[in-house]
């Protein structure tokens, strides 16, 4: 590992993993590096590093960045090694059951697309599935969660990729 690198320790929520960050990314993109290793979006995820809640996304990992006497971007003061633990926010508890849909509906979109790619389903029928996928994500109240909204949205272009691979299977321009 490089020294332009910090190895932070995840856990919490029945994870335990490591993963190595630049010190000069927000504290943003790492929930968005753990949403994609734990299938938990970014805005359901609380942190808490050296007993501090972590809670804005735009400071940086490392340490404060300094221009002269003006500060560029607030910094955490994450070291390498150090521990984060893993918690939801209370929202994720009021989303719970539009997050339990959406996971349930990816799955959907995840067996139409696996017989997609090994050609036991016809691009007519893999089409007809995933309009009927999209019907029941848009059947998903968000309650004026955006954290929802953001999830029902990544659902539906997984759905729209799945069909639009099809049809280039249809073409023939997808080996």
């Amino acid at each position: 590992m490089s020294q332009e690198t910090i190895r932070l320790r995840v856990a919490g929520l029945g994870h335990h993993f490591e993963l190595d960050a630049d010190p000069a990314s927000t504290l943003g993109d790492l929930k968005e590096e753990i949403a994609e290793r734990i299938d938990l979006p970014a805005g359901y995820q609380r942190l808490v590093a050296k007993r501090k809640r972590l809670d804005d996304d735009a400071c940086v990992l490392g340490p404060t960045i300094m221009d002269g006497n003006s500060i560029v971007s607030m910094g955490i003061g994450l070291e390498d090694r150090t521990k984060i633990l893993l918690l939801h926010t209370p929202q994720y508890q009021h989303d719970q059951e539009g997050i339990s849909k959406l996971n349930d509906l990816n799955a959907e979109i995840d067996k139409v697309d696996r017989g997609r790619r090994s050609r036991e389903m016809e691009n007519k029928l893999v089409q007809e599935l995933i309009i009927q996928i999209c019907c029941k994500i848009d059947g998903v109240e968000t309650h004026g969660s955006e954290a929802l909204r953001k999830m029902r949205k990544a659902t539906i272009k997984k759905a729209e990729e799945v069909a639009r691979k099809s049809e280039e299977d249809k073409r023939g321009m997808d080996p």
